[in-house]
C-alpha cells in the first residue's frame, strides 16, 4: 500500500475486501503495512492450562507441550539436564589422542580440542549441581587422565618454542583467534585437571610418569608466580587506576553538590582506553592475549598445587619425593604467599584490588584480609604439607628451610583463622620450629647418602627437546597445513567451536555463576505491571494493547525448573475494563451482528485478523501494490483476479478457506524493588492452521498456549488466548509469570 498513490489506496482495499472490512482496514492498518518477510513457526494447538514443569522450557520454544508427552532427554541425577548424555562423553573421552608439538593447530587437534572444551564444561557443570561426574569416572576408566598431562606438556612446549617463532606470521596472516585457542588450550587442561584431581582416586589413577611430570609443570608455575607475578598484576593497573579516580572525583563532587564531574572523569578515561586500542596492533593484541592465558594458567596451577599436596599419599613414592625433595614446594609456597600476584593496590587512587574469577575487583580496606579462593588454596597446600607425617619424616630442616618456612608466620592472624581453623596447627608447628635449633643432616634425611636416585621426566625431554630445530617446526607451522590454509574470517574449524562449545543452552551459567546468580536476583523483585501487545505480521504493527491486573485469589505457586531452580509462578488477568469489553465484544457476535459502535467499544481485547480468512484478504489487498501499471494506476482487473482467488470469501466464506493473519505476543515488564526496571518479551511468530474444518486436521483450538521468554532468561511468560464459538477471533485471556524466587 505505500507504493500506491494515496488515491488508489482505499480504492485496493475497496475492491478487494466488502464495505465492513475495507473501513476496518483503512482505520486499523492505513498506510503502515508494510511487506517484510518474517519467519514463521508453528504453535502447538492443545489447549488446556499449561503445568510449569513441563512447559516452562529451559530454552526459548514455542513447543507448549502437556504434562507426560515433554520429549526424553539426557539428565543427571535428580532429573538435572546436562550439557550431553554419558554416552556422547564415553565417545569423545575415547576417541583423546596424543598430538605431537608439531600438530598444534591442525584440523584434528582443533577438533580433539573442542571435546576437551566440552568435557569440561560438563565436568563443571555435574560439579556444581554436585550431580554424577561421569566424566571424570569415563576418563578414568578409559586411562585419558595420563594423555591430559601429556597434552598439557605438549601445549606448554608450544607456547615456550613455537609461538615466539610464529607469532608475527600469525598476526600478520590475520589467523590470531586460533592461536589464542592454541594458547588456551592449556588453560583448558589446567581447569580439568583441577577437577578430576579434587578426587584421591583420581590422583592415583595417573600412574607414576604422568604423575612425576604433572609434579614438575606445577612447579615451573609456581616459579612464574612468584618471579613474574608482581609484574602480571601491574597489567591494566594504569587503566584501573584512572577508573578509580574517577569514581573518587564523582563521590566527592556528589558531597560538593556538583554535577557533571564523574561524567567528564569518566569519559577521558574511556577516551583515553579507546585511543590504546585503536594503537595496538594486531601482534601487540595477540601478545597480550598470550599473556592473558599465562597468568589465567598460572593462578589456576594453584589448585593443582593443593591437590597434589592434599593427596600426596595416594599418588606414588616419586611423586612424593619430587614434591619434597627435588622441588621443595614447601619453601616454594611461601614467596606466593608474601607477594601473592592476585593482589595489588593501586598507585594513585590508592584502591585495593583483588584478582577473583580471573577479574580485579575492588576491595575495601576493611575486607582485604577476606580470603579469595585462590588465595585459600594456598594456604590449604602448605598445610597439607607440614601436617602430613609422611612428609615430615622425609624433610629436612636446615637453617635456610627454617628461615623461609617462617617467614609466613607473620601472616597467621585471628581473621585467617578464622576463616582457616584448620591453620592452627601450622601455627603451632611453626611456633615450635622457632624455638628449636635447625638439626644437622643425618644419613636417613638424605642430607650425606652418596648415591640418589630420580625419575627423570620422559615427555618433558622428549617434547621439549633441545635437539629439535624449532625454526622448522615454526615454518611449518606457518604452512598451509596448519596456520596458513585459512584467515579468523574463513575458519570452519572456529566457527564450528563456537557453535558446539560456547552455543550450547547453559553453558552461560557455568562460564559466569555470579553474574548468572546476580540477573536471578533482579528479576526475583516484585512484579509490579504487565502489558501485552499483538503485533500483526507483516511489518509487527501493534494493532491491539492490554494492560493486566495481578490476580487477588490465587497465591505465586512455587515450581522448581528441570534444571533444580526455585521459581515463582503467579497468574494475571485482563484489566476489568478490557474484560468487560472483552464480554461485550463475545455477546455482539453471538447474536450475529450489532452496531458498530457497540463492536467498536468491545474490541479492545480482541486479537485482530485472527478469524479463518483475515490472511487471505489482507493477501489480495497486498496484490495491489504489485500490480501498478506503467502510468501509477492500479490494474484492477488483476487484482480482482487476485482477490477471488485468495479470499474465497465470494463463494465459501471464510471459514472453509485462508488462514489467519499471523501475529506476536509481545509482553512488557516492570519489576519494583530496590533496583526497578522494565523488559519485554516477544513470543515467535503465531502461524495459525489454514481452515477450521477438523476432518481436514487444521482445526482452530478453543484455546491456545502462546509463551514469551523462557526460564533460562529469569521470566517466562504464558498467555492464554481464547475464543467462544467457530469463526470467531481470539481474545486475550489469562496469563502466567514465571520468575526466580527470592532468597530468603
Amino acid at each position: 500500500l505505500e507504493r500506491l498513490p494515496t488515491d488508489d489506496r482505499g480504492r485496493a482495499i475497496r475492491l478487494a475486501c466488502s464495505e465492513t472490512e475495507s473501513a476496518e482496514i483503512t482505520s486499523i492498518l492505513g498506510a503502515r503495512l508494510v511487506s517484510e518477510p518474517i519467519i514463521m513457526s508453528k504453535l502447538d494447538d492443545r489447549g488446556g492450562r499449561p503445568e510449569h514443569q513441563w512447559t516452562i522450557k529451559d530454552r526459548p520454544s514455542m513447543a507448549i507441550t502437556p504434562e507426560g508427552s515433554a520429549q526424553p532427554s539426557a539428565t543427571g541425577e535428580g532429573g538435572v539436564p546436562v550439557l550431553f548424555s554419558p554416552w556422547e562423553a564415553e565417545q569423545r573421552v575415547e576417541q583423546l589422542e596424543e598430538f605431537d608439538v608439531t600438530e598444534v593447530g591442525t584440523g584434528a587437534w582443533m577438533k580433539q580440542h573442542e571435546s576437551l572444551e566440552q568435557l569440561n564444561l560438563q565436568a563443571h557443570q555435574s560439579a556444581q549441581q554436585a550431580g554424577d561426574e561421569f566424566v571424570l569416572e569415563t576418563l578414568i576408566t578409559f586411562d585419558k587422565l595420563k594423555l591430559l598431562v601429556h597434552e598439557l606438556l605438549a601445549i606448554e612446549a608450544w607456547r615456550l618454542h613455537v609461538f615466539p617463532r610464529v607469532k608475527r606470521g600469525l598476526a600478520d596472516a590475520k589467523c590470531s583467534m586460533r592461536a589464542y585457542f592454541c594458547l588456551f588450550h592449556e588453560a583448558t587442561l589446567v581447569n580439568l585437571l583441577a577437577l578430576c584431581l579434587h578426587h584421591a582416586h583420581a590422583c592415583e589413577a595417573l600412574g607414576d610418569g604422568a604423575a612425576v611430570e604433572l609434579v614438575d609443570y606445577l612447579a615451573r608455575r609456581l616459579v612464574d608466580l612468584s618471579v613474574r607475578g608482581r609484574d602480571w598484576a601491574k597489567r591494566g593497573a594504569e587503566a584501573a587506576d584512572r577508573a578509580a579516580v574517577a569514581k573518587q572525583e564523582e563521590e566527592g563532587s556528589s558531597s560538593q553538590g556538583e554535577e557533571g564531574g564523574m561524567s567528564s572523569a569518566r569519559s577521558v578515561s574511556l577516551r583515553e582506553e579507546a585511543e590504546r586500542l585503536d594503537k595496538q596492533t594486531p601482534l601487540e593484541g595477540l601478545e597480550n592475549q598470550a599473556t592473558d592465558v599465562i597468568v589465567q594458567v598460572s593462578v589456576g596451577s594453584a589448585t593443582l598445587v593443593r591437590y597434589v599436596c592434599e593427596h600426596l599419599n595416594a599418588m606414588p613414592v616419586g611423586v612424593m619425593s619430587r614434591v619434597v625433595e627435588t622441588h621443595d614446594m614447601l619453601v616454594s609456597l611461601v614467596p606466593v604467599l608474601e607477594n601473592p600476584p592476585w593482589t595489588r593496590r593501586l598507585p594513585t587512587s590508592g584502591q585495593w584490588q583483588k584478582l577473583v574469577e580471573d577479574q580485579w575487583k575492588n576491595v575495601p580496606n576493611e575486607e582485604l584480609l577476606n580470603l579469595t579462593k585462590t588465595e585459600g588454596q594456598v594456604w590449604l597446600a602448605l598445610y597439607s604439607l607440614v601436617s602430613n607425617p609422611e612428609v615430615r619424616k622425609r624433610y629436612h630442616f636446615n637453617s635456610f628451610r627454617k628461615a623461609q618456612l617462617l617467614r609466613a608466620r607473620k601472616y597467621m592472624n585471628e581473621v585467617l583463622l578464622d576463616q582457616l581453623p584448620v591453620l592452627a596447627d601450622v601455627q603451632r608447628f611453626m611456633d615450635e620450629l622457632a624455638m628449636m635449633e635447625a638439626p644437622h643432616p643425618t644419613a636417613e634425611q638424605g642430607g650425606s647418602s652418596v648415591l640418589r636416585l630420580q625419575q627423570v621426566g620422559a615427555w618433558q625431554e622428549k617434547l621439549g627437546a633441545k635437539a629439535r630445530d624449532w625454526s622448522k617446526v615454526a615454518e611449518d607451522a606457518l604452512s598451509p597445513r596448519v596456520f596458513g590454509a585459512q584467515t579468523d574470517a574463513q575458519d570452519k574449524d572456529l566457527q564450528r567451536l563456537v557453535d558446539n562449545v560456547y552455543g550450547i543452552d547453559g553453558v552461560d551459567d557455568i562460564l559466569d555463576a555470579e553474574a548468572a546468580a546476580s540477573k536471578s536476583a533482579l528479576y526475583s523483585q516484585p512484579l509490579g505491571a504487565l502489558c501485552v501487545s499483538v503485533l500483526v505480521l507483516p511489518g509487527h504493527s501493534e494493532l491491539l494493547r492490554v494492560e493486566y491486573d495481578q490476580s487477588a485469589r490465587d497465591k505465586a505457586k512455587p515450581v522448581t525448573t528441570p534444571l533444580g531452580a526455585n521459581f515463582l509462578r503467579r497468574r494475571w488477568c485482563v484489566d476489568g475494563a478490557k474484560a468487560q469489553q472483552a464480554a461485550e465484544q463475545q455477546a455482539v457476535e453471538q447474536q450475529g451482528g450489532g452496531d458498530a459502535a457497540a463492536k467498536e467499544k468491545a474490541g479492545y481485547a480482541e486479537v485482530p485478523f485472527s478469524k479463518p480468512g483475515d490472511a487471505a484478504k489482507l493477501d489480495a489487498v497486498l496484490a495491489a501494490a504489485d500490480n501498478i501499471k506503467d502510468d501509477g494506476t492500479i490494474d484492477l482487473e488483476r487484482v480482482a483476479s487476485a482477490s477471488k482467488a485468495g479470499s474465497g470469501a465470494q463463494s465459501g466464506g471464510p471459514s472453509e478457506g485462508g488462514a489467519a493473519l499471523p501475529f506476536v505476543l509481545k509482553a512488557e515488564c516492570g519489576f519494583l524493588g530496590l533496583q526497578p526496571f522494565s523488559v519485554a518479551v516477544a513470543s515467535e511468530a503465531v502461524d495459525l492452521p489454514t481452515t477450521d474444518d477438523e476432518a481436514q486436521g487444521g482445526a482452530f483450538p478453543r484455546k491456545l498456549w502462546v509463551q514469551l521468554g523462557a526460564v533460562k532468561e529469569n521470566l517466562a511468560v504464558q498467555v492464554q488466548l481464547v475464543r467462544a464459538a467457530k469463526d470467531m477471533p481470539y481474545k486475550l485471556a489469562d496469563a502466567f509469570v514465571s520468575t526466580p524466587a527470592p532468597l530468603e
